[in-house]
């Protein structure tokens, strides 16, 4: 009998520590935390596409702006169906770290203004693959996972666009 109550124990301790994973509606620190910055990230992309769209010299700037508003508001709207899911609050106003970037780049004008605006999309979309690759790596929550994994091809496709644009001002 005590050899049989042993087994049982372990396997009791075992289905005890799975129930406790995340089965209660509460979302890991690392994924809500992706969340919260995923939108931050889009909502930059999304301002300063705006701006490009609007105060860019340069046609293909100009349309990679609105590429980037048209892209990235889709995916905000995902995002906001898995937050208001997950019972996560997204931010609506950019952090001031983002907010800085965008006000030092509405100060811009003409061909400074292009070449600046797609420095800082290389740059931002390097951060965003990072983040999102962070996520697939060390995500707890397997749909925030997906979510972060199907995005990720067209934030690489974004920067190869981002880069040559660079490139080519530059």
């Amino acid at each position: 009998m005590k050899k049989l109550l042993l087994p049982l124990g372990f396997v009791s301790l075992f289905f005890i520590a799975t129930s406790c994973t995340d089965h209660d509606g509460t979302l890991a620190q690392v994924d809500r935390d992706f969340m919260i910055k995923a939108a931050d990230s889009n909502l930059f992309e999304i301002k300063a596409g705006e701006m490009a769209s609007d105060k860019a010299v340069v046609d293909s700037v100009k349309h990679y702006g609105h590429h980037m508003v048209t892209d990235h508001s889709m995916a905000t709207m995902e995002l906001k169906a898995l937050a208001q899911k997950k019972m996560v609050d997204l931010p609506e106003n950019l952090s001031p770290a983002k907010q800085m970037k965008l006000d030092s780049l509405a100060m811009l004008s003409g061909m400074t203004f292009d070449s600046v605006y797609m420095a800082m999309m290389v740059i931002s979309h390097v951060e965003t693959i990072d983040l999102f690759e962070l996520e697939t790596t060390l995500g707890q929550d397997p749909e925030v996972k997906s979510f972060a994994e199907g995005k990720l091809p067209v934030l690489h496709h974004h920067l190869e666009e981002a880069i040559k644009l660079k490139e080519w001002l530059w």
